[in-house]
């Protein structure tokens, strides 16, 4: 008994010592290949600063913070209704940023590997759907559906592959943010072919992706500087994101079209 206490308590101490690591951190891809088996209903422990025991409460602030793009989603869904600019677009992923406030809710409360799927599902569906319309939507016509489905299922699969697997391009000193590099990617990307076709969403666009870098910044400290901020930063991550999916909800909302009145915002 007193000998699992202690196995605890070394796992307990989450980020600050050896800790229980996430899947695909380096402790991980250190362990023998016989208990490499994901057990989907294996508590996480060490991914997040603020957590340094079991139970739902074990992050206050990160549960607490995942309901922040909850409200946007409700807000955005509300403001869709009243001006009758409904979209398949629209919705999709007016519902996916719904699913990760959801997802990132179970999985800063149960902390296990199922509520760990349950989080970038949804993460990389937005992702992918964001970065397939937007692709489709160009006045210039650069993609067709196939492409922009190509284009989606690629970015969808790669985040989740890195998420899960957690495939290391700059090391495990940033918290596991590498994962979301693709992200990025799309945003940079994205960005570029809006500034090409002077799309008036490009303000907004630019707005969204210097917010995501900002919650970038503070999801890769948050384990950096545990020591100094016990509480982490994982729940800046949270309201930052909360703020990007907002504008880019925006953006998608009031320049929906893409036949040449995408510079004649919908008032």
């Amino acid at each position: 008994m007193r000998k699992e206490k202690d196995h605890w308590r070394l796992l307990s101490n989450g980020p600050r010592q050896a800790g229980h690591a996430p899947i695909g951190t380096t402790a991980a891809r250190l362990r023998p290949a016989s208990v490499m088996t994901i057990d989907w209903n294996e508590p996480i422990t060490g991914a997040y600063c603020e957590r340094l025991a079991p139970g739902l409460l074990g992050e206050p602030l990160n549960a607490l913070s995942s309901l922040l793009v909850l409200a946007i989603s409700l807000l955005a869904f509300l403001h869709v209704m009243r001006r009758h600019a409904v979209t398949p677009g629209v919705m999709a992923l007016m519902g996916l940023a719904i699913a990760i406030s959801v997802g990132s809710l179970l999985l800063h409360t149960f902390a296990t590997r199922w509520a760990e799927l349950a989080d970038v599902l949804p993460i990389w569906g937005f992702v992918a759907v964001y970065g397939a319309f937007a692709l489709r939507n160009s006045p210039r016509r650069l993609a067709g559906v196939p492409l922009a489905l190509v284009l989606g299922i690629t970015v969808f699969i790669a985040g989740l592959v890195l998420s899960l697997r957690g495939t290391h391009m700059v090391g495990d000193t940033v918290s596991g943010s590498t994962q979301y590099l693709p992200a990025l990617l799309v945003a940079v990307a994205g960005g570029r072919m809006l500034w090409r076709e002077r799309h008036p969403s490009l303000r907004l666009i630019a707005i969204a992706a210097g917010l995501f870098v900002l919650s970038f910044s503070f999801r890769s400290l948050d384990i950096p500087l545990c020591g100094m901020f016990p509480a982490g930063t994982h729940f800046l991550w949270h309201i930052t994101n909360c703020l990007a999916f907002g504008v880019l909800l925006a953006a998608m909302i009031r320049y929906p079209a893409s036949d040449g009145t995408a510079d004649r915002p919908q008032v």
